[in-house]
């Protein structure tokens, strides 16, 4: 079984992006890891590592620099609508991540059920119902478009939330999915 963990570089002001560095944390074999620009045409990048690759199962790790805890996301949306620039300069509104693909996608797994898991591993997420429509949720989306189980995660920045703690919520996770799969 092998899982596909995606991360982000820095961005904007900050001068380090936890999604990158967690997965840097993780140890497992079984993971893969990539790092991906805030760009959206760089992000595309995903579907080539998916075609190589063949994960089993994904996992996109955001910043939300306003969370104070890790929140899954329960879906992700088919638009690209900015309100800064990538770090290409770019900025998209209302554009279609994948033309005529559905509007939107549900988390691959019933969200309660994960909760519980983590929960019996002394471990807890948040629920977020919309991921905005920046890059992060541009991966998401292709993640979910490839037919290939996927969760994604808003995480908060490293002086709000530790980030081996969220290294945990990751093993735990692909822990879930050997379990259910």
């Amino acid at each position: 079984m092998k899982t596909l963990v995606v991360g982000f570089k820095k961005y904007a002001g900050h001068t380090t992006n936890p999604s990158e560095k967690v997965v840097g944390l993780l140890k497992d074999s079984s993971i893969v890891p990539l790092i991906l620009d805030v760009s959206y045409e760089k992000a595309r990048e995903l579907v080539k590592v998916i075609e190589k690759e063949k994960p089993d199962f994904i996992i996109t790790l955001n910043l939300s620099p306003f969370r104070k805890e890790p929140a899954i996301e329960e879906y992700t949306y088919n638009e690209m609508n900015s309100i800064q620039p990538d770090e290409d300069g770019e900025m998209m509104v209302g554009e279609e991540i994948v033309e005529g693909g559905p509007k939107s996608y549900d988390c691959s797994f019933d969200i309660p059920s994960i909760q519980q898991f983590l929960s019996a591993n002394g471990l807890s997420i948040a629920v977020s119902i919309d991921p905005g429509r920046f890059v992060c949720n541009e991966v998401s989306y292709l993640a979910h478009h490839s037919g290939i189980p996927t969760v994604s995660l808003h995480i908060p920045l490293e002086k709000d939330f530790p980030l081996g703690e969220v290294a945990e919520i990751i093993e735990n996770l692909v822990a879930y999915y050997k379990a259910t799969h």
